[in-house]
């Protein structure tokens, strides 16, 4: 757009411009909506600290309940682009707050939200894609609901996760993920099938009470400091394999069943009584997403 990419207009160029694209967002033609989109991208590029006021905007209308399917998809994909480290355009140093959002095939694959990332009973229809995904802060997707697969391999989440309460209709794939902080599934519900291969938890990580009503899979992932498996049920094949002498994945009152075929593989079993199942270790603080990350530019008065 002209007079908003390259160098930085005058503050008042900017306020008139982001004022004029808000009311366009209202508009109930779609065309202009989606213009009004390319035209906060535009400001957002030629204004770095404004980045996350814009993308705060864009958030905000996805979170909006609406039937302009046309248009959402072209928010989320402008959102996804701008959080693409491989992209030129990209914005480093963003907060994403998509709670209680309903979103149809999200695609946040080989994206990078520096700060915290909020799916907090967020409806996800169709295929989900956060392959590849890096959050430096926080990420809270409690309660969300996933209704068909969700791709989330070679995720690496660098502060604390909790998926506490989600449900996944559909495979959930989180395979060569690299769990920094502390991460709980407590409580999820996986209809499908559930897929932590080679995984790395790097820190406790808590299945207390997940229901897993087809198969689990564990072999190759790697449990650092301790695993919750307090409650939890498996009503398909749970798979773990052995690390040195250990299993990989093993905790108190759960015994291995040895793959007959393959002793180096086999499948979890309840042994024990619940006086026996111990929690790990979380650290104290709870998920405070709004609070993990402080973006230390001065913004631009608007």
């Amino acid at each position: 757009m002209p007079g908003l990419r390259g160098r930085s207009a005058a503050p008042h160029q900017f306020v008139e411009h982001y004022t004029k694209a808000l009311d366009r967002l209202g508009s109930p033609h779609e065309a202009q909506r989606v213009g009004a989109m390319r035209t906060l991208e535009a400001l957002g590029q030629a204004h770095p600290t404004q980045r996350q006021a814009i993308v705060d905007v864009f958030c905000g209308y996805l979170r909006t309940p609406g039937d302009d399917e046309p248009v959402r998809q072209a928010a989320a994909q402008i959102l996804a682009d701008l959080l693409r480290p491989t992209r030129t355009g990209f914005w480093p140093g963003i907060n994403v707050d998509l709670a209680g959002a309903r979103l149809t095939d999200l695609d946040l694959s080989g994206c990078r939200i520096d700060g915290w990332l909020r799916l907090d009973h967020a409806v996800l229809s169709g295929q989900s894609r956060l392959r590849g995904m890096v959050v430096g802060g926080t990420a809270s997707l409690r309660g969300l609901l996933c209704w068909d697969h969700a791709w989330l391999e070679r995720s690496t989440y660098q502060g604390p996760v909790s998926f506490d309460g989600a449900t996944f209709r559909g495979d959930a794939w989180f395979g060569e993920a690299d769990f920094t902080g502390w991460a709980s599934f407590a409580g999820v519900d996986f209809a499908g099938h559930a897929w932590f291969g080679a995984c790395h938890f790097r820190a406790p990580v808590d299945f207390t009470h997940a229901v897993f009503r087809r198969s689990a899979g564990f072999r190759g992932a790697v449990a650092e400091s301790g695993v919750g498996l307090g409650g939890a049920t498996f009503l398909g094949p749970a798979r773990v394999s052995r690390r040195s002498e250990d299993w990989n994945i093993i905790a108190p009152g759960w015994r291995v069943v040895v793959d007959r075929d393959n002793r180096s593989v086999g499948q979890l079993l309840w042994v024990g009584h619940p006086e026996l199942v111990e929690k790990p270790p979380m650290e104290s603080h709870p998920i405070e997403p709004l609070v993990e990350f402080e973006d230390t530019t001065e913004p631009t008065p608007v």
